[in-house]
Formats: C-alpha cells, sequence, structure tokens
C-alpha cells in the first residue's frame, strides 16, 4: 500500500502537464470534491498509471538510499562524539570499535537490537564492545525508572548492569506491567547490593546522567530508539547486522585490525 503515498502528487502533476491555467489548488480542489476522476483514470489508463507509481516509488527509494550513505560519509568525515567517560561496556573494554546505543528499555525495537548486539560481538570477538545510553521516552513510563536503575548498578559492578539489560528485555512484558517492583525485581536477582542500588536510583549522580544522555540524543538529532553510533557514525532506527558490517570492517580496516 506504500506505493500509493505518490497517486495525489502524480495524477496532479499530469492534469497540469495538459493544462496550464488551473492552478495547483484548483486541482487540489477538484479532486478532493470529484474523486471520481481519479478513479475514472486509474480505470482508463491501469498499467500506465502503476507504471507511473512504481517508478516513482523506486526514484523515492533510491532518493532515500542516497541520502542515507550521504549521512554515514559525513560521519566518517566529521564522527560524533559521545561522552563515554565512566560509561560500563559489554565486550573488550580495549576493543577498537565502540557501539553506544541510545536505548529505552519499554521500546520493542530495542528489544529486537539485543540479538543483533550479540551477533556483533560474536562476530568480532575482542574488536566490538556496546556502551549503553539512557533515552527513555515520555510515552514509556517504565523505561525511566529501569534506565535509572541500569545507572544505579553500573556504579556497582559493569556486568550486573548487563545482566539487568539483558533481563529487561527478556521480560520487558514485565517491566511494562510492574515497573518499579519488576526493575526491583531484577536489580536482587542480578545479585546486587539493593538498598544501595535503591538509593543511587534517586540519587543526583544517576538522574543528572540519564539527563545527559537524553541531551546528547537529541543533540545528535535523534527522534526515536534505538540509535545506534559506531565509532561516531550513526545508524538511527533498528537495524540489521548487515548495516552495522560495512561501518564496522570499513572502521577496522582503517585501524589495521
Amino acid at each position: 500500500m506504500r506505493l500509493f503515498r505518490f497517486v495525489p502528487s502524480l495524477v496532479l502533476l499530469g492534469l497540469a502537464a495538459c493544462a496550464s491555467e488551473p492552478s495547483p489548488e484548483t486541482l487540489e480542489r477538484t479532486l478532493r470534491e470529484h474523486p471520481e476522476v481519479l478513479v475514472n483514470a486509474i480505470k482508463a489508463h491501469p498499467t500506465e498509471f502503476i507504471q507511473a507509481v512504481n517508478a516513482a516509488f523506486q526514484a523515492s527509494q533510491a532518493a532515500q538510499q542516497q541520502a542515507a550513505a550521504d549521512r554515514l560519509e559525513a560521519d566518517f568525515r566529521n564522527p560524533r562524539r559521545p561522552d563515554l567517560a565512566g560509561r560500563v561496556s559489554l565486550g573488550d573494554p580495549s576493543a577498537p570499535v565502540t557501539i553506544v546505543e541510545y536505548t529505552d528499555f519499554e521500546c520493542p525495537y530495542c528489544r529486537q537490537s539485543v540479538a543483533v548486539i550479540h551477533q556483533l560481538l560474536n562476530r568480532y570477538p575482542g574488536k566490538v564492545r556496546l556502551v549503553i545510553k539512557q533515552t527513555p521516552l515520555e510515552m514509556h513510563p517504565n523505561a525511566m525508572p529501569a534506565a535509572l536503575m541500569f545507572e544505579a548498578l553500573a556504579l556497582q559492578d559493569g556486568e550486573k548492569a548487563f545482566a539487568f539489560y539483558e533481563l529487561m528485555y527478556a521480560e520487558q512484558e514485565r517491566l511494562k506491567k510492574e515497573g518499579q517492583r519488576f526493575v526491583e525485581e531484577a536489580a536482587r536477582r542480578v545479585g546486587a547490593d539493593v538498598p544501595r542500588a535503591l538509593r543511587d536510583q534517586q540519587g543526583d549522580q544517576v538522574r543528572a546522567r540519564v539527563a545527559a544522555d537524553i541531551a546528547e540524543g537529541q543533540g545528535f538529532g535523534f527522534t526515536g530508539t534505538p540509535a545506534f553510533v559506531v565509532n561516531g557514525v550513526a545508524l538511527e532506527g533498528a537495524h540489521p547486522v548487515e548495516n552495522f558490517v560495512p561501518v564496522i570492517d570499513r572502521h577496522l580496516a582503517a585501524a589495521g585490525r
């Protein structure tokens, strides 16, 4: 059905090419008031109409792909610089490639990305690591408590923080239903010092860190989750492994790895 997003503009262009006098506003109003004009045109020339729609769709897709490629090249030339000071990581801390994930623990697309990250870590042992940045969305009320708890656990032990990360996504339905109660249970399950974690969860240090993550993601122009920065190169949205590989390989080649 996405093909037919182009229908009104194509028809308007065709009509405008046939008669130069009517204004675009007049043509739009005519089609709105008399949709049978569009229906009759499609019935009279179905093959030509579908061909025109497909051509417009393919041109749009090509333009979007080129724009995405241009953005990648711009990031390779001028990489983004996330603040990684004091952040825990999953994978070898000295890995030459760092994937920074801007995540929301209630986001279903972030949940899908967990498997992708694991595939990348397995594909590039010792060469890729993951750092988490917290960008809980207002539409997900339980994402903020989970984000604060992850950072509270990170102050104790990075392994416990990432075990918590895994639990949040593995049992995301419970997070959505139970909120803070499940967050506390998960902290106990990963072996954390829960009283300390609860204090830190509400402390100024952790709240400031989450606020800084949110501001950083917004500063990079990210409008949703997940989003990734791979050694400075941004990939916004949920991506398959295949989209990360050329970016990682290019970085590794540049580093002689």
